[in-house]
This record gives structure tokens, sequence and C-alpha cells, in this order.
């Protein structure tokens, strides 16, 4: 269906624009542009040099998510309109993210705006995934069968995804305070504070980053935990069994970029592969957790005026 497809695009186009994000963050880039519009030092079409270009490349990548979004909008309300409320709420998150990331600029990057505003984009980037779940052509009877017999077979399995999926959450949320509290060097021994220092010193902005390391252990640990977990339950669940597998080489990965951060004094490439492997944790565990879900059987005629007829739903 093309709003499938189409929600497939839009969710790869934000991906690569939280990673654009992370680049104007690590490269000091955020105010390379004064005004809080579409224009960037009184041009539409500035010279894209310095700072410039990645803080004016943002907006310009943002905008091309925001058209995409339109879109998919417009395409979910006129052929889904069981998922009109869904539509809405994309372009509302949409809007209300570029509000935050004008007031980000226009009142010079407070921590709480510029918090808000990655958690926001974290977010809508998970309900596009969601989206593109919601939008796969409808199963067969045959496949509905199939997908209750391994949800039987997952049994409480399940718990340890959302486990999975909170304990991420919450890593997003104190790895954003740790980059907008200016805190991702605050630390520069390891594994304690500082070389020769304790592992809980008392200075805050020292206390938020070390709390950001311990809970990246407890998130390493929970994710190996649950992908064993997973792994061992999924049987011949091809896609379940590839997330399982994937998820410790993300995670541990994820973990040594995390160290390099802060041994080689936030290279900007190292800081940017980080912040990515945290987006694509998010992403794993959020399809792993959507994936999971009980499905059910719509049938659509091909006009653009669909019909849904009774939907046949796996226990």
């Amino acid at each position: 269906m093309l709003e499938h497809r189409l929600s497939k695009i839009v969710a790869f186009a934000t991906f690569l624009l939280l990673i654009i994000g992370g680049t104007v963050n690590a490269t000091g880039s955020s105010l390379a542009c004064k005004e809080p519009t579409f224009v960037c030092n009184g041009s539409f079409f500035p010279e894209m040099t310095g700072g410039v270009l990645y803080e004016h490349g943002h907006r310009l990548a943002a905008q091309t998510v925001g058209l995409l979004q339109i879109i998919l909008t417009v395409l979910l309300i006129r052929r889904r309109p069981e998922l009109t409320k869904l539509a809405w709420l994309l372009g509302g998150m949409v809007a209300t993210q570029a509000l935050l990331g004008a007031i980000t600029v226009a009142y010079k990057l407070p921590w709480y705006v510029s918090t808000a505003h990655l958690m926001l984009a974290m977010s809508y980037f998970a309900t596009l995934v969601y989206t593109a779940f919601r939008t796969r052509p409808a199963p067969s009877v045959v496949q509905l069968q199939q997908h209750a017999r391994r949800l039987e077979k997952l049994g409480e399995t399940r718990t340890w995804i959302k486990v999975a999926v909170v304990a991420v959450a919450i890593q997003l949320v104190l790895g954003a305070l740790v980059r907008h509290h200016g805190a991702a060097l605050a630390c520069v021994g390891m594994p304690t504070c500082n070389i020769g220092g304790g592992w809980f010193p008392e200075a805050g902005i020292q206390k938020l980053h070390m709390i950001h390391r311990g809970f990246g252990v407890i998130v390493g640990l929970v994710t190996i935990a649950a992908a064993v977990q997973v792994l061992r339950a999924a049987g011949s669940w091809p896609g379940l069994s590839a997330l399982a597998i994937l998820a410790p080489i993300l995670v541990l990965g994820q973990i040594a970029l995390g160290i390099a951060t802060v041994m080689t004094l936030r290279s900007v490439p190292v800081a940017v592969g980080h912040f990515a492997g945290a987006t694509a944790l998010w992403a794993l565990w959020i399809s792993a957790l959507l994936l999971t879900r009980p499905r059910s059987a719509t049938t659509r005629s091909s006009s653009a005026g669909a019909t849904l007829t009774p939907a046949l739903v796996s226990p």
C-alpha cells in the first residue's frame, strides 16, 4: 500500500534527520543561524560553510520531513479513515517539533526546551514506526493463525521487550539531559569520573554524567537478557530472531562508543555514532514490541473509499 511505503520513507528520513541533529549539537552549531525561522543569517540560501552547513542543513532536512509528513497525513486521512486520529497526531507532533526548534534558537538553547525537542523527536520517530506497522497489508487467515501460534509460544517473554523499551527510553532522557546540560565531558576519567577520582563526585553535572554511564550498563544488561529470552522463545520467527541477535551487538557497540566519546574528548564522528546507536536501539526494541502485538485481518477495496470488513483477531 502507498501509505505503508510512505510511512517507511518518512521514518527513514526522520532517522537521518535525528542523526543530522546530533551532528549539529556535536559540532556546536546550534546557534549558527541567528533567526528562529527558515532564514539563516538574513538569507534563504546562505553560504553553506562552517556551522551554517550543519544548522541550516538540519533545517532543510526538517522541512523535507515536514513536507513528507503533510503528504502522509493527507494520505492516511483519505485512504485509511480508521487512522485519522493517528494522522493528525503525527502532523501535530511535527508542528510542535518545529515550534520547539524555533524556541530553542530564540531563547539560546534553554536545556529544558532542547531536551523536550529531542524527546519529542524520538517520540515522533517511534510513532512513525508504529504507523508503518499499522499500515502493513492485511494478513491472510493462515498468516494470522501462524502469528497467534508464535505469540502463544512467546508467552510472558514479551514482558522482557517492554522492560527493554522502558530502559532505553529512560536512557534517552538521561542522554538528552547530559547533552543539553553540557555534561558530556564533565567526567573525563574512565571508569571513574576523573583520573584517580571517585565514582560519584559532588558536583551535580558530574553526578548526571555518572548516572548516565551507570544506567547505560543497566540498559546493556537488560538488552542482553531480553535478547536471550526472546531468541529462545522466538523459535522459527525470523524477524524477531534477527532483532534479538542484533540487539546485543548494538548495545555493546553503543557502550564502546560511549567510552570512546569520553576518551576522545567528544570526537564529532564518535559522538554522532553514539547518538545514532541510541536511536537505532530505540527503533529496534520499538519494532520488537510492535512485531509481537496481536494482529487483525482487515480487507479493503482497491478504491479510495475503502471498505472494512470484520476483523479476525488473534488471541
